[in-house]
């Protein structure tokens, strides 16, 4: 059970003092800590490991941690057994002897990484870094450029040295902690919004999963083209202000997930255009929910499966369902159109244009923050400084 994995974690954190896991070349300049796994599954277990910082060879550079997100999704690869697969299942079913289509769920390591890292590994998929040195034949980074690692990098260390084709440039004037939520979740939320469907003012969509990191972030970039948007939220506790810091976002309306049920939805739309698309990112019950919100032949994006169930659409709908996979729009767009992206989401913080709900933390205080990292659909993203 998740309660289980939670308190396998906090026990498993234990400091085993000089571990494998880095490669030895020159004299080290510094001693790197990190957290690391060596054989996948559950329950997770990760370990606390040092080794010296090599040299960076001719096409490499050195790098220090200056913060890194944690987030449920960072427990996907850890616990997984297989590389993700960027295909969505759909099969033929029937719903209280009705026809319907049974959808996803979406791979939850095909996301950000596509193949899983060999073990040992870091842990973590996105963060922010220092360039601390760079190789002879590095043309494009100098020392003090910030920088975003590739997801497959492992962000749970201080120091790594790696291949220059790993990062992109990120501009230094924003807050580290933003710059680390940058990679993934917030381009993820970009490429949604401009990949699928040509939206343009007064245009509306509908999303779920609202109050994590992508769905924050979409709802600020949609709201600043003036695109409205119709966001979902789960029944929780802080459901009321989650609500409201979700319409001083952008949102035109937000629907707690059981009224998508009721005439409450009606009214919402009453005064709207109908839906030109839908983003789930949960999938299962909630997926199926948000299908009821389109109309008939509608669109719908797929790019998370929190709830790990396939979503089930009626037949006589026509719903359209597309997966989305970042790790898939990296391979085929290459380091330029990245680094375009990130140019894009940067500029956005530092014109005040993305707000994040963060929570910072410590490095060293690494059991707290897993742990509360853990917590699935969490509405702040936990950020872990150095």
């Amino acid at each position: 059970s998740p309660r289980g994995t939670t308190n396998m974690i906090s026990r498993s954190l234990v400091a085993l003092g000089r571990r494998g896991g880095f490669r030895h070349g020159a004299r080290a300049m510094a001693t790197a800590s990190a957290l690391t796994y060596e054989k996948r599954g559950s329950p997770i277990t990760l370990n606390v490991t040092s080794a010296p910082v090599p040299s960076p060879a001719a096409a490499q550079v050195q790098l220090k941690f200056l913060a890194s997100s944690v987030s449920y999704s960072d427990f996907s690869p850890i616990a997984a057994s297989h590389d993700g697969a960027t295909s969505l299942p759909v099969k033929d079913t029937a719903v209280r002897f009705a026809k319907a289509k049974a959808v996803g769920p979406i791979d939850p390591i095909a996301g950000p990484l596509g193949k899983l890292p060999k073990t040992p590994a870091v842990g973590g998929l996105e963060g922010v870094a220092v360039v601390e040195a760079v190789g002879s034949s590095v043309k494009g980074l100098s020392v003090g450029d910030w920088v975003l690692p590739s997801a497959d990098v492992g962000s749970w260390q201080t120091h790594a040295v790696v291949d220059e084709a790993k990062v992109v440039k990120v501009r230094n004037d924003i807050p580290a902690e933003y710059a680390a939520c940058l990679s993934i979740s917030a381009s993820a939320a970009l490429r949604l919004l401009e990949d699928f469907e040509s939206l343009s003012a007064g245009d509306v969509i509908v999303h779920n999963c609202a109050n994590g990191m992508v769905g924050q972030v979409l709802v600020q970039l949609a709201a600043a083209r003036g695109v409205r948007v119709v966001s979902v939220l789960r029944a929780k506790p802080s459901l009321e202000d989650v609500s409201d810091h979700l319409k001083a976002l952008g949102s035109t309306a937000v629907v707690p997930e059981a009224q998508l049920r009721s005439h409450y939805m009606q009214e919402v739309f009453a005064d709207l255009p109908a839906p030109k698309i839908a983003f789930d990112g949960v999938g299962g019950a909630s997926g199926s929910l948000l299908a009821r919100a389109m109309p008939k032949g509608g669109r719908m994006v797929s790019f998370g499966g929190a709830s790990g169930e396939p979503l089930l659409l009626p037949a006589e709908k026509g719903t359209k369902v597309e997966a989305f996979y970042l790790s898939e729009w990296l391979s085929k767009n290459g380091n330029a159109a990245r680094q375009q992206m990130i140019n894009t989401l940067a500029d956005h913080v530092a014109e005040g244009k993305i707000k994040l709900l963060l929570e910072r933390g410590h490095f060293s205080k690494h059991r707290v923050g897993l742990n509360k990292a853990y917590e699935a659909m969490r509405d702040r993203r936990l950020v872990m400084m150095f």
